[in-house]
């Protein structure tokens, strides 16, 4: 069941793309697609730049729900997904999280504890 803060977070993620230009391709919130399950979850935001490959992920997490097992299985599942390029090079999809600003440290924290801290594809943002 997906409560208002929820739904308020995956807008944020969907302005935040759209102010870098991305193009919103599927997300949990009412005009748009189901996003298509990656890894073994479904993302909140999927988006696209014009004339890039990649995709960008998003995921919206309330401070409740911020390190369940669940959360924790879909952060490893999109902060590792990779595309191959071109000569088989990989590389990972910029994956976007956006908790409350009240717990953002707390997101921090718990991406270095399940071993993502490091990951430069992965963007914190506060709402």
């Amino acid at each position: 069941m997906e409560n208002n803060e929820h739904k308020k977070l995956v807008k944020g993620i969907i302005d935040h793309f759209g102010s870098r230009g991305l193009k919103i391709i599927s997300a949990s919130y009412d005009g748009f697609e189901k996003c298509e399950i990656i890894g073994n979850n479904e993302p909140d935001v999927i988006a696209k730049k014009l004339n890039e490959d990649n995709y960008y992920i998003g995921e919206a997490k309330t401070c409740e729900n911020l390190t369940t097992e669940r959360t924790r299985v879909q952060f490893e599942d999109f902060g590792n997904t990779v595309i191959l390029k071109k000569g088989a090079t990989r590389t990972y999809l910029p994956f976007c999280i956006a908790v409350p600003k009240k717990c953002i440290d707390d997101l921090k924290y718990y991406l270095t504890e399940i071993g993502l801290g490091m990951n430069e594809n992965i963007e914190t943002i506060g709402i």
